[in-house]
């Protein structure tokens, strides 16, 4: 009996220093990343101006980014709102089955009505009423069908037809290592000329601009938002603690050129550690960060602080644009074993805290 108890015990002490070296190796996880930074989109070419203010002079304009070009056959996907490589339709070639090679090109080009077969086969997409041309890509058996927009479908025999296709513009971004999402949303800004495409999950716009003889792509403009503002002296805690504003704080913001007004309204933060502050349509944090207290720029705010280049930095107006705050880091399985540690840890204090309290409540009654 002696000897199981003597057992018993080691493997109790044995377990218990194993999950003690399990929990001081969680406990010792490295801490979660900070966010990055959030950007803002611009939505088309937006002077940077100097103030949050509608009548102050621009700095500079912010510029979207070119990317590469291709060739206006995508027309076609950008008309349709669809990017991928879609068959639209099959037509019997009739009498031209038996012809091969050459004559068949030559069949195709001047014998088709394609506006009529299109306007017969498709639902949504018009061939245009112009002269088309017709390139061959491999004789007698595909070609590179274009309208005068210069919007191309792919024609291939198949044996007594022709299949009609759109071509694949998200493997054209593929090869120019822009790869798109299954996320999208096409939009016409201006008919033939200018388009947008929305990727939702990679949280990135293009701009593609029909030129003379290509289509460029243009990546927009996505600078980050400069949220932090200065820091002053913990001397400033004080009055802002009475609802005041400090003379440097005052001064911090004058020096931005965006001094606070009579009408600047400040309250504690909801954490209890800071204060926001109201200012008309702008809106500041203050936290206390490391013996300093730390101003931000809230997002709410009507104007925006950006750098557009390495020399330019001014204020955008937020409706110019769209707000892409970044994603939350990803957990390890050992950061998320941490977090499920403390939270055990917490609860666990909690409970001996309330034990604790009704014990002092029953030796009071007692007395």
């Amino acid at each position: 009996m002696k000897a199981f108890l003597k057992s018993l015990t080691f493997g109790i002490i044995f377990i218990l220093a194993i999950g003690f070296g399990i929990a001081v190796y969680i406990l010792q996880a490295p801490p979660v990343e900070q966010k990055n930074t959030a950007k803002l989109q611009i939505h088309t070419r937006t002077a940077v101006r100097g103030r949050p203010t509608v009548n102050s002079k621009p700095l500079g304009y912010t510029t979207d980014v070119y990317r590469f070009s291709l060739d206006q056959q995508y027309i076609s996907n950008l008309n349709s709102g669809r990017l991928e490589r879609e068959h639209l339709f099959s037509a019997a070639l009739t009498h031209r089955a038996k012809l091969k090679g050459e004559k068949l090109d030559k069949a195709l080009e001047t014998e088709i009505h394609w506006q009529k077969m299109f306007a017969n086969m498709t639902e949504d997409i018009r061939f245009g009423p112009s002269t088309p041309t017709l390139k061959v890509l491999l004789t007698g058996e595909e070609w590179l069908l274009k309208n005068a927009p210069g919007a191309g479908y792919t024609v291939v025999k198949t044996g007594p037809q022709i299949d009609v296709y759109l071509p694949d513009l998200k493997d054209a971004f593929d090869k120019n290592n822009l790869p798109l999402s299954a996320d999208l949303e096409i939009s016409t800004v201006q008919a033939n000329r200018r388009w947008l495409i929305t990727d939702r999950e990679r949280r990135q716009t293009y701009r593609i601009e029909n030129s003379t003889e290509k289509l460029n792509v243009y990546q927009q403009s996505k600078p980050e938002i400069l949220t932090f503002l200065f820091q002053v002296g913990l001397a400033s805690r004080d009055a802002l603690a009475e609802g005041k504003f400090s003379q440097e704080l005052r001064r911090e913001f004058e020096a931005l050129k965006i001094p606070l007004s009579r009408r600047a309204q400040l309250s504690a933060g909801e954490d209890g550690v800071g204060w926001e502050i109201k200012d008309g349509s702008m809106e500041y944090n203050i936290r206390n960060e490391n013996g300093r207290l730390k101003v931000y720029l809230g997002l709410d705010s009507t104007w925006l602080r950006i750098q557009a280049d390495e020399n330019i930095k001014g204020w955008v107006q937020k409706n110019r644009g769209t707000i892409f705050e970044p994603l939350p880091p990803t957990l390890s399985s050992r950061q998320q074993a941490k977090e499920r540690l403390l939270g055990l840890i917490a609860k666990v204090k909690e409970k001996i805290g309330k034990f604790d309290d009704q014990d002092q409540t029953e030796d009071t009654a007692s007395r």
